[in-house]
């Protein structure tokens, strides 16, 4: 729930990236309707919120000043809904918790089911999104709780790690003959692992476990996390691990303490932490 319309949650955005096009790609809207939406802003403010600046934008003072206004009445609408809605004393509420798909089959499984059974007054939702997108629901007060792989620090957030995972190359066989490597896309700090691999043939898969079924079949290389990996039986590590990376839970520091958020946050812990 947001209590500003959409102008404003997108120039909130476009404030964030100073570039029409990111700020139009992370809100999955075309730049066309973005560019329009800033222009009836602009009217109805009857003053000029951004200049272009080369590829990007600059705000003006005026555009700096409402951006600071906007945020301090979103964070106070939140903290005061969050807090009449939720009573400090009583088990009840409605959380979210986010995490990739990946992670919430090795990790968020661990507990999910368990907290749903336990504890009928509480209202658990389940959102799956790329650990970028988690994290920046969290921040804008759209989840409770997320599970995000190395989140960047941010001055509004709790970050705990929960454990390490690794991304290496796997394949049927410990010798792979053919000089192929398949990939997702999607994955964290991909182009970077490819590089080493700049003598063979990469081909893109969306699907984590469809592309651990084509390494289950191919003899060839594929690049996965080590979860992915360990859910299909048969895949052999191939090579050197290419990358660790830490799994974290966060969640905002000014969230407000109710029972069930207490409850919820320290039966993740006791379970996964």
């Amino acid at each position: 729930m947001q209590p500003l319309q959409k102008e404003y949650l997108y120039f909130l955005t476009l404030c964030e990236t100073n570039n029409i096009s990111h700020a139009a790609e992370r809100l999955a809207i075309g730049q066309g309707a973005l560019s329009k939406s800033l222009k009836r802003l602009e009217q109805s403010l009857q003053t000029q919120l951004f200049i272009r600046k080369g590829r990007g934008l600059k705000p003006t003072s005026f555009a700096k000043l409402l951006e600071q206004q906007l945020l301090a009445m979103k964070q106070s609408w939140q903290q005061d809904f969050l807090g009449k809605s939720e009573s400090l004393n009583e088990l009840h509420g409605h959380f979210k918790i986010g995490a990739h798909s990946i992670i919430a089959m090795d990790l968020v499984r661990e507990f999910y089911p368990k907290l749903c059974e336990k504890y009928s007054e509480l209202n658990l939702e389940m959102v799956l999104d790329v650990s970028a997108g988690i994290t920046k629901m969290v921040i804008d007060f759209e989840i409770d709780f997320g599970f995000s792989i190395q989140p960047i620090p941010h001055p509004d957030l709790v970050i705990q790690k929960v454990r390490k995972e690794y991304v290496s190359v796997w394949s049927k066989s410990s010798s792979p003959k053919e000089k192929v490597v398949y990939y997702s896309p999607d994955m964290f700090d991909v182009s970077k692992m490819l590089k080493k691999y700049k003598g063979h043939k990469h081909i893109a898969v969306q699907d984590y476990d469809v592309l651990a079924s084509f390494a289950s079949n191919s003899n060839g290389l594929t690049i996965l996390p080590s979860p992915v990996a360990r859910r299909h039986k048969g895949l052999v590590s191939c090579g050197p691990k290419l990358q660790e990376v830490d799994v974290c839970l966060i969640y905002r520091v000014d969230r407000p303490k109710t029972a069930g958020f207490r409850t919820v946050l320290g039966d993740i812990k006791k379970l996964i932490c």
